[in-house]
């Protein structure tokens, strides 16, 4: 909500005809405080109120921004859903179902909205310091009801998965033939597109990162995208600039990937071979 309350900003003062550097004086501060704020780092709600009466609102711009405001300020409710996972998973979850478009990229492992129970069970099983059993199935259980975002046929999911990770076989030769079976089934469903870039493509770019990006249907729409680090836990970018370089990589990796009809006989060939 902080990041799209800074694009609704960044947008009225576009429209107000002002830069950044007009803009600070407002708030006795720099061009850089007005790049963060805009960058969905946060804003105090004088400085709101003084953004929005420089920019001259109307009241509904006004409403709306002061929307995304207190929706930004409020806490994740105790037991809710995102509080099972690690602290940098919480947000990923509370964004999975709130996005309009949900585009994911990955090239070493079946994407966690697809994957079965087994092929989890057995991912799990290989992280050092080894889990508990219960602690699997504790794991394994968050994962699935996750994956329950599929059924809203309102929001839209594309997935691209480099042939890497259909080949790397997990667990077992039956379970990873179970496992491209079911991403064969997904795409029989009406809210799911799925490709695969295969090795005879050769190298492409952005091959060595694994992303999501959240598409949001706002006024101004807005993507914000995840990647995923080993160390660090993955980094949520909302800035302009960086977003869009990762749209422009989302359109080359498409096109890099066969087309769903292809990648559908592509599974069935290689859930076969197994």
């Amino acid at each position: 909500m902080k990041a799209l309350l800074g694009h609704e900003l960044a947008r009225q003062r576009e429209l107000a005809g002002m830069t950044q550097v007009d803009v600070a004086g407002v708030l006795g501060g720099t061009q850089q405080k007005i790049a963060h704020i805009e960058a969905g780092r946060g804003v105090k709600p004088l400085d709101l109120e003084a953004l929005l009466d420089h920019y001259g609102a109307d009241e509904t711009d006004r409403a709306y921004a002061m929307d995304l405001y207190q929706e930004g300020r409020r806490r994740t409710k105790r037991g809710a859903f995102s509080t099972r996972f690690r602290q940098h998973l919480r947000l990923l979850v509370d964004m999975e179902p709130t996005c309009r478009t949900y585009c994911t990229y990955n090239s070493m492992v079946i994407p966690g909205l697809l994957q079965t129970e087994d092929y989890m069970r057995a991912l799990f099983r290989v992280w050092r310091p080894s889990p508990t059993p219960e602690q699997i199935d504790r794991d394994t259980t968050d994962r699935l009801a996750r994956q329950r975002v599929l059924d809203d046929t309102d929001r839209q999911f594309w997935f691209i998965i480099d042939e890497a990770a259909l080949r790397c076989v997990t667990g077992s030769p039956t379970i990873m033939a179970a496992q491209i079976t079911r991403l064969a089934e997904a795409i029989d469903r009406p809210n799911i597109d799925l490709q695969v870039v295969p090795f005879s493509v050769g190298y492409y770019l952005g091959r060595s990162s694994d992303y999501t990006i959240f598409g949001y249907a706002v006024r101004t729409p807005v993507s914000i995208v995840y990647v995923e680090h080993y160390d660090a836990g993955g980094e949520y970018i909302s800035d302009r600039k960086r977003t869009d370089r990762f749209l422009t990589l989302w359109d080359q990796q498409k096109a890099a990937a066969i087309g769903p009809e292809q990648t559908r006989r592509m599974l069935l060939d290689l859930a076969s071979s197994f």
